[in-house]
Formats: structure tokens, sequence, C-alpha cells
């Protein structure tokens, strides 16, 4: 997933685009499609046997910030993982499952720190406030969470209480995808670094744990999700990209799951990586691992950077990148990297010891490694990894 993103994200004009296009086509596709069916048919008798078990909400301690993003796949988490170990944070990753159907709607309210037998079954895909109240929505929620003494930072710069506990929504993720298609490879690595941002201050106002969340992950698939026609209108009650709410006793070939929020009403699955509706090249609501599997990070300032250590300028010069940096422990060494955590995938010509203050040289020997990803890193005398930055070798953005 990571692969085709990075692709798509290098392709600007419009033949290289094309070019990229074809490739996905033909590799990525057919692997998605292997991988969905497989997860649905481990995910069927599963959920239709009520043992399918998606993440439970947090249950916050003081000091600790819940920040809920919209739409962070596995693969954008570890990107963010990475970023945040860049700062000097520790970011601890972990996955489990998304509340099908795997739509905002249900499943983020699944995930808000209150009491969860609040929220029962609404309208659509919905929930509402338990038993028969308005439908869940962001006024309600965050009602329910200031009952819950919770609090709920609104602002890009509102940081609360560190004495309390507190939920925020950060990032765009699926929103952008939702109006960019093929387009949002190119921007996220900006929302990424907008999020780390944000998770950054928040640990810099005085929370001991940020714990990042997220309702869903996502399907992109250039020249759209093939469109299923197995769905008739006469027994949907609500329909989505690919999942839909199904009539009481209405018989399909699709396969269907229980919704999270009563397992009676029966949610029906679009097959493979098919869709209900034409032309979608983003698209989320059905059971694959790319809308499954969602991450949870655990952000803490940890112990694993030194105190005052940083990259304080890095520019490439051709072929050779020149860093600069402060305050590095003594037998500290800087490398760089195609794997931020794998000494062997080095591809300066050495690593560098160093320590303290000042300037060194990295030189790319292989030409042909121009133009890619690679990791700027600074490993301790012990070998762990204090600092890390992303890089375009050759290039200065």
């Amino acid at each position: 997933d990571r692969a085709v993103i990075s692709a798509l994200n290098e392709a600007d004009r419009k033949a290289d685009l094309a070019a990229v296009e074809a490739a996905i086509t033909a590799v990525y596709r057919p692997w998605l499609d292997t991988a969905a069916r497989a997860l649905q048919a481990a995910v069927g008798p599963m959920a239709n046997a009520g043992t399918y078990a998606a993440s439970p909400a947090s249950n916050p301690l003081a000091g600790e910030v819940v920040v809920f993003i919209d739409g962070l796949r596995l693969d954008v988490a570890h990107l963010l993982a990475d970023r945040l170990a860049g700062a000097g944070l520790d970011a601890d990753l972990s996955t489990g499952l998304a509340a099908l159907p795997t739509v905002t709607q249900t499943s983020k309210p699944a995930l808000v720190p209150i009491d969860q037998t609040l929220l029962s079954a609404g309208a659509g895909l919905d929930a509402r406030r338990a038993p028969d109240g308005p439908t869940a929505n962001v006024q309600v929620l965050r009602g329910l969470m200031a009952n819950a003494s919770v609090q709920v930072l609104l602002g890009a710069d509102d940081v609360g209480d560190p004495s309390g506990i507190a939920w925020t929504e950060t990032g765009e993720l699926d929103r952008r995808g939702h109006d960019l298609g093929i387009r949002l490879p190119h921007e996220i690595d900006d929302e990424v670094q907008r999020i780390a941002a944000r998770i950054e201050a928040l640990l810099d106002a005085g929370w001991t744990t940020a714990t990042v969340v997220t309702d869903h992950g996502w399907l992109l698939v250039p020249g759209g999700l093939p469109k299923n026609e197995d769905l008739p209108v006469a027994v949907t009650e609500i329909k989505k990209g690919r999942c839909a709410r199904i009539k009481d006793g209405a018989a399909l070939s699709v396969p269907t799951v229980p919704w999270h929020w009563d397992s009676d009403v029966r949610i029906a699955v679009a097959p493979g990586i098919s869709c209900f509706e034409a032309n979608q090249t983003y698209e989320h609501g059905g059971v694959s691992p790319q809308e499954c599997v969602v991450p949870r990070l655990s952000v803490t300032r940890g112990t694993s950077a030194a105190v005052g250590a940083a990259i304080t300028n890095m520019k490439w010069r051709g072929l050779t990148l020149v860093v600069e940096f402060t305050d590095l422990p003594d037998g500290a060494t800087i490398d760089l990297r195609s794997s931020a955590g794998d000494a062997n995938s080095s591809i300066a010509d050495r690593a560098r010891l160093t320590g303290g203050q000042g300037k060194e040289l990295l030189l790319v020997g292989d030409d042909d490694l121009e133009g890619q990803r690679a990791h700027l890193v600074v490993i301790g005398a012990d070998g762990s990894l204090l600092l890390q930055r992303e890089t375009t070798v050759g290039q200065n953005r």
C-alpha cells in the first residue's frame, strides 16, 4: 500500500501517471482483491458468530489526550510514527479492528471515551444517544464527553488542561481522499506533518500521553473500484459505496455482516474490492485489510532522544547530504538509510561517528538512488534510534 502511495506521489506528469497507473492495475489490483476476499472469508463467520471484536474506546487516564484522525490507514500511521520518532518522541503502534461497517457514522462513536452504553442504534448507519435520543453527531458526542468530564479541544491551538483527560480531532485525510481521489498521495506528507505537529504541541503543553485513534482505513485504486451490480435497490434502506443497510428479511447474493450497533440489522458488504456505486477511486465501508485493520498509537516524550539533541539543517548538494546538528551525545552516529531501523539498508558511503555540535557530509555513491525516499538517522552509542528525518535523495524541498 505504501509503495503504491509513493509511486503515485512521484507521478506529476500525465504520461508518468498513466504509466504508474498501468503498473498498479497489473500488480496491485489483483493483490488487493485477493486480500479483501481472504479477509471477507475470515471475518464473515466471525461477525455472524458474534466473535468479531472491534477496537474498544480508549479509557484515558489523567494526563492523556485522545487524538482522533478520520481515515488514518495503517500504512499512513506507520509514516506518522516515523515522523514522530524523528521529532524525538516515542510512538508505540498497535493494531485492532474497525467497527462494521467501516464508515465514520458507525465507527467513530465507538471510539469516543465515554460509557458506550450511552449510545445505541439509530437510523441508517448512525449511532444515537440511548435509548431513543438524537443522532450521535458531533454536538451530541461532545455533550456526552462533557458530561463525562472529558475536555473537548476544538481549535488547532487549544491544548486544554493537561491535569485532566481530553479528546481532540485533527487531520483531513478522509475528506481529502473523497475530494481528491487519485491525487490524495500528493497531500499525505503534508497531512502527516500537520498531524505530527499537533501531537507534539499537545505534549509540549504538558500532556503525558497522546493516544491516536481512527475509525477506518480506505481503498485507493486508479481507474476506480469495479462496480458491483448484485445489490437490488429494492432491498436496501441506505447504501454507501462499499456497504448497505438491508431491509428485514431481504434475500440477496452478496455477503452480509451484523451492524456494530444492532446485530439484528444486516449490512451488505461489496465482495472483493468492488463497489456498489460506479466511478469511485477512493472509498471505504467494506471489509478489506486496508479498511478494517486500524492503528492505535500511544505517543509519549519517552527517553529515546537525548535532551536537546537536534538536526538543525540538512541540504543536498548533488548526491551529498550536508547535515548540521547540535547537542548529539558522544558516540552518536549519523547515517542515511532506506529503512530507518535497519542498519543493513544504509545507502551512504559510510556512517559518520560524531557528537556535540557540528556538520557532517553523507555521500550517496549510487546515481540510481537519486529521487528515492530515505531516512537520515542519528544512532546512539547503544544502538538506539535517537532521531530521524525523511528526505528525498538529491532533492531539497
